[in-house]
């Protein structure tokens, strides 16, 4: 196919650099936000160990037996997608592109718009896997959790709950969000705060419910954990800042672009609205046969034939999450 260009003839300067639409870099695999974990191809089994230990008078007698030793396996099979886009370099012979394409009919291949315009493709392809691994839902668990009866099947899973699954992208495997609400009926269930629609004037309020049900010990634990929000939260927390007397519920570096609540920092992500993760990092888990397949783009000819050309991009991803009992999900 063609590529889709609305373009003008050059009749003056060409403004150097093509701009680009306003897309948040993928803060998740940038700034490593979550676990990552390579290599996990079909069927690799995670285990968690879920001990209790009971402190007793001593005996020289037979002593009794008590804790507990509780192994949950979970099977993971990251999914294999694809990003696949033809195009034909040919359309661009009449426009800006031409300038740095070598003479000759034979060539159509423009340096500019290699590095910059599917640049900027790939870039989208990062914030779309990005989005994935947050928010979707596969069909399957649509239905599934569909068919739940809200408080009685599972009392975990409200109105709240199904709603959001029912809403959610639909995607190849569930992500983060997801895997919280249907997968927390097993041992180890995830803590459930009942939230509200988030304002500048209440969300101090809100993360306050979300600071209470992160269980003591992984506030006082090795690994801090992180708040987990959408993007809109910082025009919140900031106009809240703004008209609040006392600013020592959050704490903001504007220049440096780090939020804090109570000494937690706020890590922004692209999850739904009025939805908030309160979780240590190595909980949440970007699954993947190979990083290095999330910057692996391939663009050849489509045959030796002809001129078209395609652009493919393939890796495996899946997202899971574990010690439930530790994390805290909030919906609104």
């Amino acid at each position: 196919m063609a590529i889709s260009y609305n373009s003008v003839d050059i009749k003056g300067v060409v403004f150097e650099p093509i701009i680009e639409e306003i897309l948040f870099e993928n803060n998740t695999i940038k700034n490593s936000l979550v676990d990552f974990v390579e290599d996990v191809k079909a069927e690799t089994i995670f285990t968690e160990n879920i001990n209790s230990v009971t402190q007793q008078p001593y005996t020289s007698g037979t002593p009794t037996s008590s804790g507990t030793f509780s192994l949950v396996d979970t099977v993971v099979t990251p999914v294999k997608v694809m990003y696949y886009h033809e195009f034909d370099t040919n359309t661009l012979r009449a426009t800006r592109f031409k300038r740095d394409m070598k003479a000759g009919a034979w060539n159509t291949a423009s340096t500019e718009f290699e590095k910059v315009v599917l640049g900027n493709y790939g870039t989208r392809i990062g914030l779309d896997a990005e989005s994935k691994f947050w928010n979707s839902a596969s069909s399957a668990t649509k239905t599934a959790v569909a068919a739940l009866t809200a408080g009685t099947t599972q009392s975990f899973v409200g109105a709240a709950e199904k709603t959001y699954v029912a809403a959610a992208p639909a995607s190849e495997f569930d992500g983060v969000i997801t895997r919280m609400i249907y997968n927390a009926g097993g041992v180890g269930a995830r803590i459930k705060v009942a939230g509200t629609t988030i304002t500048s004037s209440n969300i101090a309020t809100e993360y306050q419910k979300v600071y209470a049900a992160i269980p003591a010990a992984v506030l006082n634990g090795v690994e801090a954990p992180f708040i987990y929000a959408p993007y809109s939260h910082k025009q919140l927390i900031n106009s809240y800042n703004i008209a609040a007397t006392y600013r020592d519920l959050f704490t903001v570096d504007i220049k440096g672009d780090t939020y804090f609540y109570n000494g937690i920092e706020i890590k922004f992500v692209p999850i739904a609205e009025n939805t908030l993760v309160a979780a240590i990092w190595s909980h949440i888990k970007w699954c993947t046969d190979s990083m290095s397949d999330l910057n692996t783009m391939k663009i050849d000819k489509i045959a030796a034939n002809q001129d078209k050309e395609f652009l493919k991009v393939v890796f495996s991803q899946y997202a899971h999450v574990v010690n439930q009992a530790f994390n805290v999900l909030y919906l609104g």
